[in-house]
């Protein structure tokens, strides 16, 4: 199980997560959050999935010569959340920056738990990691998300279709189906984590709009001018 939220840590800092399927707008949104909070002049820093220095060299290799197993797969994403949450995110918020995560913990406990890693040995590997003070999860319907990535790319990924788990020879049936199972896992967790679920089919001023009222009802922006 995860740790306290950075207020209950005493941290200065607000930690705030998008999550949500591949497709679902979620990218888009925290973006506009953060563009929103930076003419604000207010302290704010950006963290993606997957995005350390450190790892992502490690990460591309072993998808590009499917090396990764699911358990490998796992251990991969947890040292580069590991790295990026010790070398930024916790010096950030003891620092006092409003600190946005595309993609958080829950995301490896609902794609580590349809891989078929143990769900309890997933939340293990993570419970150093404080609660984030907000999570946004962006429920889009799956039709929706695969024309989203459709109008943008000339093809799905193979790994964000599930393709190596072999549910399907057709990579579109192949994200429908993967992704409906991480879709359930999410829903599963969304009371136990308290995410705040956002209809991401509506349009994208529409819950950017919603969002910004949340946060600024949650949070005293005034206390993180730069």
């Amino acid at each position: 199980m995860a740790g306290a939220p950075a207020e209950d840590l005493k941290y200065p800092g607000r930690l705030i997560a998008v999550e949500g399927l591949d497709g679902s707008g979620k990218s888009t949104q925290v973006y506009l959050i953060k563009r929103w909070l930076e003419q604000q002049g207010l302290r704010v820093f950006f963290s993606k999935w997957n995005s350390s220095i450190l790892v992502k060299s490690a990460t591309r290799k072993g998808k590009n010569r499917a090396l990764l197993t699911p358990t490998t797969f796992s251990l991969i994403h947890a040292t580069d959340f590991a790295d990026r949450y010790e070398r930024q995110l916790v010096p950030l918020l003891r620092a006092g920056y409003i600190v946005l995560c595309d993609r958080y913990i829950y995301t490896a406990f609902a794609r580590d738990t349809v891989r078929g890693c143990p769900p309890d040995w997933v939340r293990e590997i993570y419970d150093f990691a404080t609660v984030p003070d907000l999570i946004f999860f962006f429920k889009a319907d799956l039709e929706t998300s695969l024309d989203r990535i459709t109008q943008n790319r000339t093809q799905l990924s193979y790994f964000e279709s599930g393709m190596d788990l072999r549910l399907s020879s057709d990579i579109q049936e192949s994200f429908r189906i993967f992704q409906s199972r991480i879709l359930e896992q999410y829903l599963a967790m969304s009371t136990e984590f308290d995410f705040t679920i956002i209809d991401a089919n509506r349009l994208v001023e529409e819950q950017q709009s919603l969002l910004r009222k949340i946060i600024a009802s949650r949070i005293n922006l005034d206390d993180f001018q730069g």
